[in-house]
């Protein structure tokens, strides 16, 4: 099998990156519109806080922001990936894919751990990125945790189509 190695995964993660920091900004202009336009009274929990000034308004609005941000990243990845392109649209467009130990497509189950993973990946200074480099089956430290691999997808098709040519020729 051949596994996707740190650079072409690095540059997978750069294109769903910049998609969804596309996605971020257009919903971030939406919200500003209907800040500006919209009703200008205070929420309920806005009210509240206006006795704390407005850095904890600001700080409830980014909190909010990010909230929603880490929600939309962990939907756009957990069902791409789970989805049957088996891949993100940044994987897809190097042409590889995210599989279980059996080489089959990620249930959304496995594919959020794998997600939620990266978290910790993330705070012990990306090393669980970086092992990616050093694994024998270039996993990171999420794909570990979560029995995952990714994979070049031309050569897993053709494994795949391999193996059901072969079961339909022991059926006969």
């Amino acid at each position: 099998m051949l596994y996707a190695g740190f650079w072409k995964r690095t540059l997978a993660y750069i294109i769903d990156s910049l998609i969804l920091g596309f996605v971020f900004m257009i919903i971030g202009l939406i919200w500003g519109v209907i800040q500006v336009f919209g009703n200008s009274m205070p929420s309920p929990t806005e009210t509240s806080v206006l006795t704390d000034g407005l850095p904890a308004i600001f700080t409830m609005k980014l909190l909010g922001q990010t909230l929603l941000n880490l929600g939309i990243s962990w939907l756009y990845y957990a069902l791409m990936e789970s989805s049957k392109c088996r891949a993100t649209v940044g994987k897809l467009a190097l042409g590889i894919v995210v599989v279980d130990e059996f080489n089959q497509k990620l249930s959304f189950g496995r594919a959020s751990a794998r997600y939620w993973s990266k978290i910790l990946s993330s705070i012990i200074l990306w090393i669980g990125f970086i092992m990616t480099a050093f694994t024998a089956k270039k996993q990171a430290l999420h794909d570990l945790i979560a029995h995952t691999y990714v994979v070049d997808k031309r050569e897993l098709n053709y494994i795949l189509h391999k193996q059901a040519e072969r079961n339909s020729h022991g059926n006969v």
